[in-house]
């Protein structure tokens, strides 16, 4: 695990939140219907020509649909894995002050400073980031 994996992180969350999304859409979206007609005669003594409608789904689009829904949940599971790896790592780290560093600015996103501040008590930014610099020089 380095500072780039978990620099990455949120943006990892924001692209499974909107690929989500988009699966959503897709769902709701509804399916290509074709209809088209057919001349022929009922059953009955008289034998008229009538229109008969037929109505259904275009295999073609669904497949395509069906494949695209399919490489987006691919594409989420994956996402969701690396997501797991961040958290499993984090739970890994024995320091307490470390855990917390990591959780304030690269899972929630707040600024060094504040980061600083809810871990040491201080703003002083420096000590936040060198403490996560150093231990990971360490590992």
């Amino acid at each position: 695990m380095t500072i780039k994996d978990l620099e990455q992180y949120r943006q990892l969350q924001n692209e499974v939140k909107r690929i989500t999304q988009r699966l959503e859409i897709l769902q709701s979206k509804p399916q290509n219907i074709v209809s088209d007609s057919v001349r022929g005669s009922s059953h009955d003594i008289t034998a008229r020509e009538c229109i008969f409608t037929i109505t259904g789904l275009d295999q073609r689009s669904k497949i395509k649909y069906d494949k695209l829904k399919e490489v987006l949940r691919e594409r989420a599971t994956r996402l969701q894995d690396k997501l797991i790896i961040i958290e499993e790592f984090i739970s890994t780290v024995p320091r307490s002050d470390i855990r917390r560093i990591i959780d304030y600015r690269y899972i929630q996103g707040f600024s060094w400073a504040t980061t600083s501040r809810r871990v040491y008590g201080y703003p002083n930014e420096a000590r936040a980031r060198m403490a996560v610099t150093r231990y990971f020089a360490e590992i």
